[in-house]
């Protein structure tokens, strides 16, 4: 029944992502109002989160930003499933979803650390990682090749969706089925202990808050709030001695978006976990300021774990 299941979903996607992207934004549009308005899908910590980001604020305000966020999150779910239609690169880059606009800083930090840490959020499409070749219409070549690049994961709760996120986030690469660079979270530090030797980018989704008390936990502030974060990435590049980026992901408008790399270190043993994690986070704070409704809302950003609640 899982592997029933699992077909027949993939198989209506599959078809869905045959349309125009056009078409996929007006059927966003009915995913935003359904989600906002009818399913009020996390509409309680959504305006939570925006009353504790943005008191200086008016209720309307407010109100604006979390019309903003939703359209943006139907928008996302319209993308992520046109991007899944993409068997190889070409479809891709001939709609110009995605570009890289400054090539060459992460091509520099590259050339002159063993590897990189890449730091990005849920900001602009994460879901769009994979097609990361096709989004260079610079005339400054990349320095490294797909063999370089990972993309580190959290494994699905859902086995369906754990089997069909990994199909669409890969589905632009030549050959998928022989991609080795999609690696999970619980997998990565033996991975990049195992690859040392090789240059690597590794591109972490870093924002996410706690599950459980450990010592891969550092307090930040973000947005005005006090917030522990996970610190795996920053550790491995502080282990390593790895550089580390920080990637931004902006829309200029709609069906375009612009990344953007800005270094952090280029030695991460030169400083402390917290110090890392702090100026990613500051980063990403005055993202998010320029264009509140480009972030990930319905999470709970800012709540410490039950078992933190206390401390």
């Amino acid at each position: 029944m899982h592997k029933l299941g699992t077909w027949l979903l993939k198989g209506v996607l599959r078809l869905l992502s045959k349309l125009p992207l056009r078409v996929h934004y007006a059927l966003g549009g009915c995913v935003a109002w359904l989600a906002r308005d009818v399913a009020r899908y996390r509409r309680k910590v959504v305006d939570r989160n925006l009353a504790l980001c943005f008191p200086d604020k008016s209720d309307q305000e407010r109100k604006a930003i979390r019309r903003g966020f939703y359209r943006h999150f139907g928008e996302l779910v319209a993308e992520t499933v046109w991007f899944g239609g993409c068997r190889k690169p070409e479809r891709l880059r001939r709609q110009r979803l995605v570009e890289i606009d400054n090539p060459e800083v992460v091509s520099a930090l590259f050339d002159a650390a063993p590897s990189v840490i890449v730091l990005g959020s849920h900001s602009g499409n994460w879901e769009l990682t994979g097609g990361y070749f096709s989004y260079n219409y610079t005339d400054r070549p990349l320095s490294f090749v797909l063999e370089n690049y990972c993309v580190v994961y959290r494994r699905q709760s859902s086995r369906k969706w754990n089997v069909i996120l990994r199909e669409n986030r890969l589905a632009p690469l030549q050959d998928p089925d022989h991609y080795e660079g999609y690696i999970e979270t619980e997998d990565i530090l033996r991975y990049a202990l195992r690859h040392r030797e090789e240059k690597k980018i590794y591109n972490f989704i870093t924002d996410q808050r706690p599950y459980i008390v450990s010592h891969g936990i550092a307090k930040v502030d973000f947005l005005g709030q006090h917030t522990y974060t996970m610190t795996g990435a920053a550790a491995l590049a502080r282990k390593l001695g790895l550089a580390v980026a920080y990637l931004s992901m902006r829309p200029d408008r709609r069906g375009h978006y612009l990344m953007h790399y800005t270094p952090i270190c280029q030695d991460a043993s030169q400083m402390d976990v917290q110090q890392i994690m702090q100026q990613y986070y500051t980063l990403l704070g005055e993202d998010i300021r320029r264009q509140p409704e480009n972030y990930l809302w319905t999470h709970r950003r800012f709540d410490l774990p039950k078992n933190l609640q206390t401390q």
